[in-house]
């Protein structure tokens, strides 16, 4: 049984930074429902009864998952430490992951989640931008350009980022 090797807890990566974006995203308003009952004493109802448990409830999951999930990640991380013959002898090297990869993903990750539907919009929206542009009379005739250039050149870049990311995760 020892003998087994521990996979890799690539859920609790799915944990961390779905938990972490839906903390992001729900936050201020779980807020606002839990206190509710301060700044708004007079509109209390049986619904706020309902709606402050049911938050802390999703609450206190979430914030369980995800310290599970960071547990996992550093057991893991401690049991990862390999015996390697090395130059000078024995000496004992860890296989270290990228955090990078995670950091590219996760920033367009939040960029689509943040932008919701109008994330369809993205391939379009320099073009848009440049062509409003134009509409001012005192705007340089290279603004357009320079505006499609930078746009396209951010998305450009993000996806190459993107793909080596990837390929940087399936190669570890």
């Amino acid at each position: 049984m020892e003998n087994q090797k521990k996979e890799y807890p690539i859920w609790a990566w799915f944990v961390l930074i779905g938990g972490g974006l839906f903390l992001l995203k729900a936050m201020p308003g779980m807020l606002l429902t839990i206190t509710i009952p301060i700044w708004k004493p007079d509109e209390i109802s049986f619904f706020t009864f309902i709606y402050i448990p049911l938050v802390l409830g999703i609450l206190g999951v979430t914030l369980w998952g995800l310290k599970k999930a960071f547990s996992a990640i550093k057991g893991h991380q401690k049991t990862s430490i390999i015996p390697t013959p090395s130059k000078k002898g024995s000496d004992l090297h860890t296989s270290k992951k990228p955090v990078w990869p995670w950091v590219v993903i996760g920033a367009g990750a939040v960029l689509v989640i943040g932008t919701g539907p109008a994330a369809l919009m993205l391939p379009i929206m320099p073009l848009f931008l440049a062509g409003m542009s134009t509409d001012s009379s005192d705007t340089p005739s290279y603004v357009p350009l320079l505006i499609m250039v930078v746009g396209y050149g951010l998305m450009i870049g993000y996806t190459i980022l993107l793909v080596k990311a990837i390929k940087r995760l399936r190669a570890k």
